[in-house]
């Protein structure tokens, strides 16, 4: 795969299209700094997928588009195209069979990126694919570029081993193994949430199995109940039916009499009940009266506190009038006294201001003096300078003579360093060796640490293990209970919408009051705005107790529906009777008259109260509970309410706790029955249990929800710190593994060292001898020097004298200077406090004039309240005599009070007489009355079963009793057994509590997903080891490969070096041989004449030879297709560029060469020459020069290439 062309459009300065054909062994690219050589590299490794700007030299990825110049405007689009010769077939995959492979990269300026392989459009990671393994690509060892050369030599040791990498075709295998590494996570990322999935799916499951099952038995139970019950039906339908027309024949002529006895009645009646209303009347009177008088009352009751608040305001105005007074005398003295302080401060600053002035002039004339001395002072420097030009030619008459010495001088300090150096060098050498001991005792002794701290860490690890292990028990106990707390809930909810969705439909009440509460479906606003309040029995808040009772005093009424007003129930009867959907009672909200009166009870046992005592409901409802219950009153049982009958101490009706009644007039109700009022009751009863219940299951359910929480978070801590505790392990087992290297390390360095101690010795007393005959030379040339360096001291005096000259007068000029710096002082002294007392006298003036104000503002204020005063005293008096009109007032209201109250309980004794004579005859209408009610409650409660038959068993079991008399005729009366097998499956049924009839469908669904999920789960698992199978495959088979590139280039390495340095040695080595896929490379090279050394101590030409015979073992071992070399020669002198262009001519027969220089030595080895040009600025052109092999300078481009190099 070598590069045939190279195609450039607007990127960087090759704006136009330039192509560069690379058809010959070494092809050489030159031309002055600046001129866009490197643009050449920039473009090879941007069309090979480079994403790094700075690796392109620029800030942005749009920085390679062509930016524009002076004459030129930017360009919009960059593209490059490099063609590689496939001759050979080197490129894999698809391409194999290509003879040619175009590699084109498109940008423009919308950040748009295009990649194409042969013009077809491709992914970046196609691009990579395709060089992967071969040495080519955008960062492989195929382009060394600027600065790289260095970077090979000077870069970390694991940044070294990525050109090994590449030479030995395993980048490909890392690749694929980070591919291999992300699916893994992803796919053990995939296991848990399935895992998940699966755990919340098998806890469903079991409780859906369950529920599946209770399912099953409940449709047989129901279908059994449902053939039992319309077998009964059937046979109580044809008892009801002969029942009911035998009681009506009967009811017809009992009737006629009631009805002739009831007329005499009505007309005693009417008579009462004028009566009652003038009562009433007078009653309304009374209240009048009385609230007239309350009234006035209250109003006493305001006007006596309203003139005890002004008698309050009147005293607290007294008191800031005398505070006020008492602030005014203070104020008064306050301001005396800061009058005269101003006074005192004024005379003080008159003085110090003429201070001021008299320190003024002092300074003025010390300043003159101070300037004179100065003078002075300068013409003794001059004296000075003269003297010190003398001693100047002195010192060098001086030098001139010890110049004679100075080699011997100089030999012999060189030697002397050189000994101090080595004794030094010894003596550090042997501290060394002290301190390796020290270092291999503190090695052994955190090596002991390092194993007592994983001891440790294993024992702290195990116990973690147990305390997750008693988690994992208590989450398990807590999944428990979070699933009988949710299928209890779920139970009781269900319980609770099944009710609702009784109540909502309205079972067991007529079917004219269902169809008007189900008219609107469960629009309940709709329901309202027809005036439906709702059923009587939904108005009325009973306790349990209670229920029976109710039920048996309201019967048949609690079904009748509320209405908020009589124009409502008209359109709810029109309704009816138009859609001739049956008929019901309508009850108004708001009762015109509540029937009964409220008497006594009597104490006595078995007495428990007015059922309306006993009973709740909304304040808008309370009239007509009233109204309905009347004065009924709940008595313990039948006997009781007997005895109380026969005693004749309650007049009242009675109904007792299981529902029987007793009327006034001696009539009993009881028996066992339909009880749907009851049931109504009880249902709603059974709600509202239930919502306290569910509300306690949702908290406890909360809590333990929390709990569970806590739990899992407690096993995820434990987990982290099993996880820190196998790291901390893991830590210590490389510390450990480093120290043990460590301890390795300090015993071969103590080894060393020792050895260089015995080096130092030998070569200090080879010093020590040649330094005693330097001393010997020495002696003759300290003599000559003596005679020069009585010139200078004689020189010397005279400076001396003239030093001291200028010393006394500078001395003056200080002293003179500091009287100056004094005076100065004491006048800013003066300065500052005069200003000082002039801030002190304005804030004297201004604290005078805030005290005046003060008091004008007091003077004012106690006006005001002189004022106010009046005003108050004025309000006082007024109210008194207010007070005294309003009590007579008061006194009078009562009196008519006592009036009224005495004329209306004259009214109420005689309506009483009168309502004993009414009770009498009724008493002689009751025994045909009784005749006639038993027979109509007879005729109602037969009618009403029947009815409530026959809706019953359509609502239950959606047919017609009539449609299924046919199927059960044959059969026998039902006997006891078929009732006790109904209540059985009912109490079966009813024990089974909610059923959720769903529960079969979603169990089998549930079951085929968690079968399904189980088959997924089993494939990731499978896909997760075959992807560890396959990286350990890759990682056995980058180790051997990795092996056997590193030694086979190491070898080439050593040879290549000596080759290129003319002696020397080199070697590669790995910074830990125990890991091959991770090991850095260190490089270990000695230049011929030096001793071994750290190569950042090498030169910079010795650096570049280093990395140039290190690249060209990694071409021997694996050659790249081409190989791009950006100034990598610049270091290098004359004699190592031959070598390196020697050594590139070498390997031509291997790879291709594409080299950019500034270096003629290394332009006569190429075959042709690319020359890089601006004619226009910021627009570069190449210029193509033939060689033909012809190693000699290039006419044109020496004076270009001089002026770089």
């Amino acid at each position: 795969m070598k590069i045939k062309k190279l195609e450039i459009v607007g990127f960087k300065s090759f704006v136009d299209k330039t192509v560069v054909h690379f058809d010959h062994d070494v092809t050489g690219i030159v031309g002055p700094n600046g001129c866009g050589k490197s643009n050449v590299v920039d473009a090879i490794k941007w069309v090979m997928g480079e994403q790094s700007p700075s690796r392109l030299r620029g800030k942005a990825m749009d920085d390679v588009i062509f930016n524009g110049s002076e004459k030129r405007g930017p360009a919009g689009l960059a593209e490059v195209t490099i063609t590689f010769d496939n001759e050979d077939g080197s490129a894999g995959g698809e391409y194999r069979d290509y003879a040619e492979i175009s590699v084109t990269r498109k940008l423009d300026r919308s950040g748009r990126s295009d990649y194409f392989l042969n013009r077809t459009p491709v992914r970046l990671m196609d691009i990579t694919n395709l060089f992967l393994g071969t040495g080519v690509g955008r960062r492989a060892y195929s382009i060394i570029e600027q600065g790289r050369i260095g970077f090979i030599v000077s870069s970390k040791p694991a940044d070294r081993r990525q050109m090994i990498e590449e030479a030995a075709g395993i980048t490909k295998f890392k690749v694929r193994k980070r591919a291999a590494e992300r699916k893994m996570d992803q796919t053990r990322s995939n296991l848990l949430r399935v895992g998940d999935i699966l755990g919340e799916l098998e806890k469903s499951l079991s409780s859906l199995k369950r529920q599946a099952q209770k399912a099953e038995r409940y449709k047989r139970y129901r279908d059994e109940v449902r053939d039992l019950e319309l077998y009964v039906a059937s046979f109580r339908y044809l008892e009801l039916f002969n029942e009911t027309r035998l009681v009506r024949d009967a009811l017809t002529s009992s009737s006629a009499a009631e009805e002739g006895a009831r007329l005499a009645l009505r007309v005693r009646e009417a008579e009462v009940e004028a009566e009652r209303q003038r009562v009433g009347e007078l009653g309304d009177r009374v209240d009048r009266a009385q609230n007239e008088a309350f009234a006035l009352d209250n109003q006493v009751r305001m006007l006596e506190g309203q003139i005890q608040q002004l008698l309050d305001r009147l005293k607290a105005l007294r008191e800031r009038e005398q505070l006020a007074e008492r602030e005014l005398g203070e104020l008064v003295g306050q301001r005396t006294a800061l009058t005269a302080e101003r006074a005192s401060l004024a005379a003080a600053l008159d003085e110090l201001e003429q201070a001021e002035e008299e320190a003024e002039a002092i300074l003025a004339r010390e300043a003159q003096e101070l300037e004179r001395r100065r003078l002075a002072v300068a013409e003794a420097e001059s004296a000075v300078s003269s003297a010190r030009g003398r001693v100047a030619d002195a010192d060098r008459r001086t030098a001139r003579a010890e110049a004679v010495l100075a080699g011997f001088e100089r030999r012999r300090e060189e030697g002397r360093a050189r000994l101090e150096r080595l004794r030094s060098d010894r003596e550090q050498l042997e501290q060394r060796l002290v301190e390796l001991g020290q270092e291999r005792e503190e090695v052994e002794a955190r090596l002991e640490g390092l194993r007592s701290g994983r001891q440790q860490t294993a024992e702290r690890k195990d116990q973690v293990e147990r305390e997750l292990g008693e988690l994992r028990g208590r989450i398990r106990e807590s999944d428990a209970l979070l699933e009988e707390l949710r299928d209890e809930l779920a139970q009781r909810r269900s319980r609770l919408r099944s009710l609702r969705e009784l109540q909502q439909r309205f079972e067991g009440v007529g079917a004219g009051v269902r169809a008007l509460m189900t008219r609107f479906g469960d629009d309940a606003d709709a329901r309202r705005q027809k005036g439906l309040v709702g059923l009587v029995a939904d108005q009325i808040e009973c306790p349990a107790e209670y229920t029976a009772a109710l039920a048996g005093a309201l019967g048949e009424r609690l079904q009748e529906v509320v209405v908020d007003r009589m124009e409502s129930g008209l359109d709810a009867l029109a309704y009816l009777r138009e859609e001739a959907r049956g008929r019901a009672t309508l009850v108004p909200r708001r009762p015109r008259r509540v029937v009964g009166a409220r008497r006594p009870l009597p104490k006595r046992d078995g007495v428990v109260g007015r059922l309306s005592d006993l009973v709740s409901c909304a304040p808008e409802d309370e009239m007509l509970v009233r109204h309905l219950l009347g004065d009924v009153v709940v008595v313990r049982d039948l006997h009781a309410a007997l005895a109380l009958f026969e005693e004749g101490v309650l007049e009242a009706e009675m109904v007792t706790l299981e529902g029987e009644r007793v009327s006034p007039d001696g009539g009993l109700t009881g028996g066992q029955g339909d009880e749907q009022g009851a049931h109504m009751l009880e249902m709603k009863r059974e709600m509202r249990e239930l919502e306290s219940v569910v509300a306690e299951l949702d908290a406890r359910l909360t809590e333990a929800v929390e709990e569970h929480g806590q739990l899992r978070r407690g096993i995820a801590q434990r987990q982290a710190e099993i996880d820190a505790a196998r790291t901390q392990a893991h830590d210590a087992e490389i510390g450990i593994v480093k120290a043990e290297k460590d301890l390795r390390r300090a015993d071969e360095e103590a080894a060393q060292t020792a050895r260089r101690v015995e080096q130092a010795g030998e070569e200090i007393d080879r010093l020590a001898a040649a330094l005693e005959e330097a001393d010997e030379e020495e002696q003759g040339a300290r003599e000559e020097i003596e005679g020069a360096r009585k010139a200078r001291d004689e020189a010397s005096e005279e400076l001396d004298a003239a030093t001291q000259v200028h010393q006394q007068r500078q001395q003056s000029v200080e002293e003179q200077a500091a009287r100056v710096t004094e005076v100065r002082v004491r006048a800013a002294q003066a300065k500052e406090r005069a200003e000082s007392d002039r801030g002190a006298l304005e804030r004297l003036t201004r604290s005078i004039a805030e005290l005046d104000q003060r008091e004008v503002r007091l003077r004012g204020d106690v006006a005001d309240g002189a004022r106010e005063q009046g005003r108050i005293s004025a309000e006082v008096l007024q109210a008194r005599a207010s007070l005294h009109d309003t009590v007579g007032a008061a006194m009078e209201a009562h009196e008519r009070l006592g009036a009224a109250r005495e004329r209306h309980e004259t009214l109420r004794l005689e309506l009483g007489t009168n309502e004993a004579t009414l009770k009498q005859l009724r008493g002689q209408i009751d025994e045909v009355a009784g005749r006639v009610g038993d027979l109509t409650l007879r005729d109602r409660e037969l009618s009403m079963e029947l009815e409530h038959l026959l809706e019953q068993v359509e609502e239950r079991h959606r047919v017609r009793v009539e449609d299924v008399l046919v199927d059960y005729h044959d059969r026998e009366l039902p006997d006891a057994q078929v009732r006790e097998r109904v209540s059985e499956l009912l109490r079966l049924i009813e024990r089974m509590g909610a059923i959720n009839l769903t529960a079969i469908e979603e169990y089998e669904e549930k079951s085929q997903r968690f079968e399904y999920l189980s088959g997924q789960k089993e494939d990731l698992e499978e896909a997760l080891r075959k992807l560890e199978k396959a990286i350990r495959e890759m990682n056995r088979e980058s180790r051997r490969m990795f092996k056997e590139a590193f030694v086979a280039i190491n070898e080439r390495f050593k040879r290549i070096f000596p080759e290129l340095f003319r002696g020397g040695k080199a070697e590669l080595k790995l910074s830990d041989p125990s890991n091959l896929l991770e090991s850095g490379i260190d490089i270990i090279a000695q230049p011929p004449g030096k001793k071994l050394g750290s190569l950042e101590l090498m030169s910079g030409g010795e650096k570049a030879l280093t990395a140039v015979a290190m690249i060209f073992a990694i071409f021997q071992y694996k050659p790249s297709p081409f190989c791009l070399l950006d100034e990598v020669d610049a270091p290098l002198d004359e004699a190592n560029i031959s070598r390196f262009a020697q050594a590139i001519r070498q390997m031509t027969d291997r790879s291709q060469f594409i080299v950019i220089t500034h270096s003629k030595r290394t332009m006569e080895y190429t075959d042709v020459l690319y020359g890089v040009t601006m004619e226009q600025p910021g627009i570069s052109k190449l210029v193509r020069v033939e060689l033909r092999g012809e190693h000699r300078p290039v006419p044109g481009l020496d004076e270009g290439s001089a002026a770089v190099a």
